[in-house]
C-alpha cells in the first residue's frame, strides 16, 4: 500500500475546518491535483493520497 501526505500551510485562521469527505480517484496525479485545487480554494489544510485496490483515495484534513 502506497501513500503520499502533503501538509499545507494555513492560509487563514487556525480554526479552519475541512468539510470534504474522502474522494476516490484513478491515480496519484489525479488525487494530488484534486487536493491541491481544494487547498488553493481554502477548503482544506492538507490531505493524504492512499492506494486502496484499484483506486487512490484523497483523505482531506
Amino acid at each position: 500500500m502506497a501513500s503520499a501526505a502533503i501538509a499545507l500551510p494555513l492560509a487563514g485562521s487556525a480554526a479552519a475546518e475541512t468539510r470534504l469527505l474522502p474522494h476516490y480517484t484513478g491515480s496519484f496525479l489525479e488525487c494530488q491535483t484534486l487536493g491541491n485545487q481544494a487547498a488553493q480554494r481554502g477548503e482544506l489544510t492538507g490531505f493524504s493520497c492512499v492506494q486502496e485496490g484499484h483506486y487512490v483515495v484523497m483523505y482531506p484534513w
